[in-house]
């Protein structure tokens, strides 16, 4: 029962409550909490914890997004052992600069008068909040590894089920705390926007379209031995001269730019949209060959390389996939997937030991498939194959990890 409330039904709540307190403050109570910013009086403090927060925060949520929304293009990338780390390394780096720039934006808000005035205390609980849900993050990239590839099997089918209104927390509650935590925090998270100075993050400045146009110059007097600045205001055109044209000109050129850069773009995201909204089911691989059967030794796991035709939205071509084989008979194999059943790590054999073991987080397996030891909640996943005149054929398919059942994806 407990589950279902975490991971269903505080989800919804939490996004009922941001929704419903936004628009009652946008519409009702629109001025109740100010925007202020001590921005132009500490600018030069600011910027060492300013720059590195939106930097890494904008990354980090834009990459959960990327791989919630195309879950299958994300496994693309991640199909690369190389592409997989880089990204692992490139998301710790922005988790460290998230974390860096908002101690240095909570620290900046304690010791210092003029921004502490503007803080309130719902600002203050937000930002503690956002302070562990970072740190939560983090804890989780070094030490339950490779989430970038068991977030598509764990999260975002959940994030799918919550936006699809038929949620389930299968998905989720197989997973260590820490990283239900995190889970559930950000909801939190998002239900406190509305309460905070922050919301006006949400604004859309459309009125901006239509507002006449303001040039405004600084500059230093000329005066010896004083300084001083000037601004000068220009409206629309016929009384402003040259500097209220060149305005003009620069903000239809903008207009332009703009335009042509958001039509650009539309078109380089037709693929993805068509793989976002395409509503036929995956079909089944086709059969990739993988090497000669009397190349393979008998009762030993080999672990072999092939490459299958896929495409994914721009993705297409030759991808490299690995399977584990065991030779019984001349015609009997035993074909297993190389994914952790866990939280979808690669796996590797003990030759010593003679066990299958997950680097990640310790799973152990027989060279059966059958779990041992660790948190695997099912045997190792077994593919289809074929022999063909004397050739090894095997079809590559994926399943759902952090659950009993083997359900293809």
């Amino acid at each position: 029962m407990s589950d279902s409330i975490y991971f269903v039904v505080f989800p919804y709540l939490a996004v009922i409550l941001a929704v419903g307190v936004g628009l009652y403050r946008y519409f009702i109570n629109r001025f109740s909490y100010s925007s202020m910013s001590s921005q132009f009086l500490e600018n030069r403090a600011l910027f060492w914890g300013s720059v590195p927060w939106h930097y890494g925060i904008v990354l980090i949520l834009l990459s959960h997004l990327f791989a919630t929304v195309i879950p299958r293009f994300w496994a693309s990338l991640h199909s690369d052992p190389t592409r997989m780390l880089i990204i692992e390394l490139v998301g710790g780096i922005l988790g460290f600069l998230t974390l860096l720039g908002i101690v240095i934006v909570v620290l900046r808000r304690i010791f210092s008068p003029k921004v502490a005035v503007v803080t309130t205390v719902m600002d203050w609980i937000l930002l503690a909040d956002l302070l562990l849900q970072v740190a939560a993050g983090l804890y989780i990239a070094f030490f339950y590894r490779w989430g970038s590839l068991w977030y598509e099997y764990t999260a975002a089918p959940w994030i799918a089920s919550l936006a699809s209104l038929t949620p389930h927390s299968d998905y989720i509650i197989p997973l260590p705390w820490i990283v239900r935590f995190h889970m559930v925090n950000g909801f939190v998270v998002i239900g406190l926007f509305p309460f905070t100075r922050l919301v006006h993050i949400f604004t859309v400045p459309i009125s901006y379209l239509w507002r006449p146009y303001q040039v405004v110059m600084w500059y230093r007097s000329q005066t010896a031995g004083t300084g001083g600045a000037f601004m000068e205001q220009g409206g629309r055109a016929g009384g402003t001269g040259e500097p209220g044209e060149i305005s003009r000109r620069s903000f239809f050129l903008k207009v332009i730019i703009g335009t042509l850069t958001s039509i650009g773009g539309l078109i380089l995201a037709i693929p993805y949209l068509r793989a976002i909204f395409r509503s036929s089911p995956p079909t089944a691989s086709a059969w990739s060959e993988v090497t000669d059967i009397d190349s393979l030794p008998v009762g030993q796991p080999v672990d072999l390389k092939f490459e299958m035709v896929s495409q994914d939205a721009y993705i297409h071509g030759a991808t490299v996939r690995t399977v584990w084989v065991i030779k019984h008979s001349a015609d009997n194999l035993t074909v297993f997937s190389p994914i952790c059943p866990h939280l979808g790590c690669y796996y590797t054999w003990d030759a010593q030991a003679k066990l299958f073991e997950c680097p990640c987080h310790g799973s152990v397996y027989t060279i059966t498939g059958k779990v041992i030891a660790g948190p695997a909640p099912r045997p190792l996943d077994t593919l289809p194959y074929k022999i063909e005149n004397g050739k090894l054929f095997v079809q590559w398919e994926r399943f759902k990890v952090a659950i009993p059942e083997k359900v293809r994806v």
